[in-house]
């Protein structure tokens, strides 16, 4: 099958989808917010989940928001209208050059393997002037369970008190489906980033249905649609 076919092929099937799911889109108060509603239209591997990235990290205030893993931009869009509206600085990182990919005047990027960046986090944040405190910890890179667990164990030590740790590829399989019911294509990649999770937490979850659980000074919510996306939010001690 030819590129054009194919894409001939999905646009056919995406307007079928559509006229059984008429969009409605009803603009809200907030720019930022509309921006990233209208953003997350163009079906992706993450489109479900962008605005819930937005509102997610929004309710923190952040001062330092870290973003590994940026490939195409989709989450560093969101991420940096929540910047803006907190005046936060953003830091993303790759191991390929995304350097081009916003303008935001306080967004960092580093072309580098974030698990190397991790153990010399606190002299970047010096040669910065930041505090090495992060608000919003969004991990999404190899998707594999070695690589997922060092990341939790090199860069969780980093966190602020009320912080949210979000892991996007949660339910990563052959194939996928968005809250519309249209399909996609992902890998197998033996439940890397599940896997790696219920290692830290040393309990079973269900990657393939929503759920809220509390564990560990954590409270958990899990999506399982569009490849699946955790968030994990630090629960305040209390006397």
């Amino acid at each position: 099958m030819t590129a054009g076919l194919a894409s001939i092929i999905k646009g056919v099937y995406y307007g079928l989808i559509d006229l059984g799911n008429p969009v409605r889109y009803s603009p809200s108060g907030l720019r930022e917010l509309n921006e990233v509603i209208r953003y997350s239209r163009v079906r992706s591997e993450i489109s479900d989940h962008l605005v819930t990235l937005f509102t997610e990290s929004l309710t923190v205030r952040p001062k330092l928001i870290v973003e590994l893993g940026v490939e195409h931009g989709r989450s560093t869009f969101v991420f940096e209208r929540v910047a803006r509206l907190c005046k936060s600085k953003l830091i993303s990182v790759d191991i390929s050059d995304c350097s081009g990919i916003s303008s935001y005047k306080d967004w960092v990027f580093v072309k580098r393997d974030d698990i190397e960046l991790a153990r010399g986090f606190e002299g970047f944040c010096r040669r910065l002037g930041i505090e090495p405190r992060i608000d919003v910890l969004f991990i999404d890179t190899s998707h594999e369970f070695e690589h997922t667990l060092k990341e939790i164990e090199q860069w969780f030590p980093f966190l602020s008190e009320g912080s949210k740790a979000i892991f996007h590829d949660t339910n990563l399989g052959r194939i996928y489906f968005r809250r519309d019911m249209s399909m996609g294509f992902g890998y197998n990649n033996r439940r890397g980033v599940i896997r790696a999770l219920e290692a830290y937490f040393s309990r079973a979850f269900d990657e393939k249905r929503d759920f809220t659980a509390s564990e560990g000074g954590w409270l958990i919510r899990h999506y399982s649609n569009c490849n699946g996306l955790m968030i994990l939010e630090r629960v305040p001690d209390t006397p």
